[in-house]
């Protein structure tokens, strides 16, 4: 428990402060009671294993079986969450029209692929014509 005394005088404009503070010092068997506890809570702890020895072996059997079912949850949620996500992304407008876009340029390419066909094949005949009245 701490005790304090102080006294103050007033000489003019000054005043002096004075005090004297005392306090008793904690034991300082106590420090050494503590750590001596705590080894003994520890080394109680450690002898109570055995106890659980059975409770623990019979969780870690089970434990893959429940990673298991967790694994199986998890992974249905999952497909579940990307199947909405896919869903939102399918009957967005702008996806609509991006595929719609995608159709028409599809039909584009295939136009202009038997157009360019057809022209070599004509380019072919008419090469060959030319040849024939040359020479």
């Amino acid at each position: 428990m701490a005790t304090a005394k102080t006294e103050t005088k007033k000489t003019g404009n000054t005043v002096e402060a004075t005090g004297d503070v005392k306090f008793a010092l904690p034991d300082p068997k106590r420090g050494l009671y503590s750590a001596v506890g705590v080894a003994d809570y520890a080394v109680s702890q450690i002898r109570a294993l055995p106890r659980y020895q059975g409770v623990v072996v019979e969780a870690l059997q089970k434990l893959p079986q429940q990673l298991r079912t967790q694994l199986t949850s998890t992974y249905s949620e999952f497909a579940d969450r990307g199947e909405k996500v896919v869903s939102s992304i399918r009957k967005d407008p702008a996806t609509q029209e991006a595929v719609e876009q995608a159709k028409t340029a599809k039909s584009q390419v295939k136009a202009a692929r038997t157009s360019v066909r057809k022209a070599a094949a004509d380019t072919g005949s008419a090469t060959e014509k030319a040849g024939d009245k040359i020479g």
